[in-house]
């Protein structure tokens, strides 16, 4: 089923415009929308019971809601949900988290970004690529710390567009490039 892009983006500015204009509640809305969307990628039960057409809206609204309360998921995000039910588009919760974060980024100028390691960071360490990413693009960067042993060293940091891979197992890859081509 293809995505309504016209009540995608209905669906967005509605919320945006009826949430606090607060950063830290469009972020929890859009960490919540990315669980929903999560959800809905990969859990099959829950992606058929939303778009199963046998279904009566009624009832796929009173999943919803023992769910949401289980998520503690806002109020304006239940009635989204209960919107795109109603309308029979539940398939837009496949990119609307994705959406929504992306409008508000755009609102806060702010990008979610995610730095990653082979071994654990200091605080200092982390502020400090911090700050250099964000003077770099120009915008503010929420941070994902992860590790992975397999880059065996150095660092790799996301932000947006912005790919910054400074690990051994990268240059690795280049040096053997390089000596294989000569």
């Amino acid at each position: 089923m293809k995505i309504d892009k016209k009540v995608l983006k209905k669906v967005v500015k509605v919320l945006l415009n009826k949430l606090p204009k607060e950063e830290e509640k469009l972020l929890k809305v859009a960490d919540d929308l990315d669980t929903l969307q999560f959800l809905y990628r990969k859990n099959k039960d829950f992606r058929n019971l939303l778009l199963n057409p046998k279904l009566e809206a009624e009832k796929k609204k009173e999943f919803f809601k023992g769910l949401a309360e289980k998520l503690s998921l806002d109020e304006m995000i239940i009635e989204a949900v209960n919107y795109l039910i109603e309308i029979n588009k539940a398939n837009i919760l496949k990119v609307l988290g994705t959406e929504f974060r992306f409008e508000v980024e755009k609102f806060f100028a702010t990008v979610k970004g995610e730095i990653i390691t082979a071994y654990p960071l200091e605080e200092v360490e982390i502020k400090e690529i911090k700050e250099l990413i964000e003077k770099k693009i120009g915008k503010k960067v929420e941070f994902d710390i992860k590790e992975d042993p397999s880059i065996i060293g150095g660092v790799i940091v996301k932000a947006g567009s912005y790919i910054l891979d400074a690990s051994i197992k990268s240059y690795l890859k280049q040096l053997a490039q390089q000596l294989t081509t000569v």
